[in-house]
């Protein structure tokens, strides 16, 4: 018997004669951070509020639970959980009355509206904000209570669209410390994002590019499937290295990073004949150890490999 807790087949969605979804099918085990990556405009956005029952699909199929999204949603909703990459919440109302107004929206009241407000603000590390108006929060801090209000209910499916958008490093940390607080409590996660640090920390993925669905798997199984290896050569003369080396023997690729180039090679390839090469060049560089490809290899190759409407 599957356990999958969420099952997508063949979704499309079309805008005139714009398809911004393109027929994708993927399905989300109970328990898991599922990633959903790729640029804005992708489709990202596009396939959870058709999840969400948003926007209506113009073909495909989707099962939430056990049951059909498109006809039976009404059975599985308030068993979702859903947040948008822009807040939902009333600004001119303190944290407290948010999810006091939030609660009610689930049909929380008295004791248990209470006990599951105290519980989310402090489980988002936002408890000590709750006398506080929002307009007074920083994005990060509305990113948390936010969260808070979209887990209330104890959904068992929670939908997060871009959720750290727009949010310093230090609080997209702490947004994803409260996500695995989530995990804890037995929610399936699914979240869309196109931040590759936050997507190597997903359980599985999906790179989602021009609406089409290109790749899925973990993050490891991703990068260890381009079946290369990469050398990373720091170095003041890294647009100069970087078109010298493309002309290299063995090189597959020679991408910019910061002040860095990084150099793609088969699996099988020597890196040591490579670095002799880069050396004859003439250019200062140093070099670090052969290393798998990043999310953002990975990513880069399913768009040069053509992989993808341009």
């Amino acid at each position: 018997m599957s356990d999958a807790v969420l099952e997508v087949e063949n979704l499309t969605r079309r805008f005139g004669d714009f398809t911004a979804v393109d027929g994708i099918s993927f399905e989300i085990r109970k328990g898991e951070t599922f990633g959903f990556l790729g640029p804005n405009g992708a489709g990202k956005s596009t396939t959870i509020r058709m999840l969400c029952g948003v926007l209506a699909p113009t073909s495909g199929s989707a099962r939430a639970l056990g049951r059909d999204l498109f006809t039976q949603g009404q059975l599985v909703r308030a068993r979702m959980g859903y947040m948008s990459q822009k807040s939902s919440l009333l600004t001119d109302l303190t944290v407290a009355e948010n999810l006091a107004f939030f609660g009610s929206l689930y049909g929380l009241s008295g004791e248990r509206l209470k006990a599951e407000t105290t519980h989310r603000l402090r489980e988002m590390q936002v408890w000590a904000l709750r006398d506080q108006l929002v307009s007074s929060l920083s994005t990060g801090e509305r990113q948390r209570v936010s969260l808070a209000a979209a887990t209330l209910h104890e959904p068992e499916v929670l939908f997060l669209d871009e959720p750290t958008s727009g949010v310093d490093p230090l609080r997209r940390r702490l947004f994803w410390e409260a996500m695995a607080d989530l995990i804890d409590d037995g929610m399936t996660i699914l979240v869309t994002t196109h931040n590759l640090g936050e997507a190597d920390q997903c359980d599985r993925l999906a790179f989602i590019l021009g609406g089409r669905l290109v790749a899925s798997g973990s993050p490891s199984r991703l990068k260890a499937g381009l079946g290369r290896r990469v050398l990373a050569l720091r170095t003041p003369e890294y647009r100069r290295l970087q078109e010298a080396a493309r002309a290299i023997p063995g090189v597959l690729s020679a991408v910019l990073q910061g002040r860095s180039v990084r150099l793609a090679y088969a699996e099988d390839g020597d890196p040591g004949a490579i670095l002799r090469s880069v050396a004859s060049l003439g250019l200062p560089f140093a070099p670090g150890e052969p290393e798998l490809p990043s999310l953002e290899d990975v990513f880069v190759d399913l768009v040069d490999q053509g992989r993808i409407p341009r």
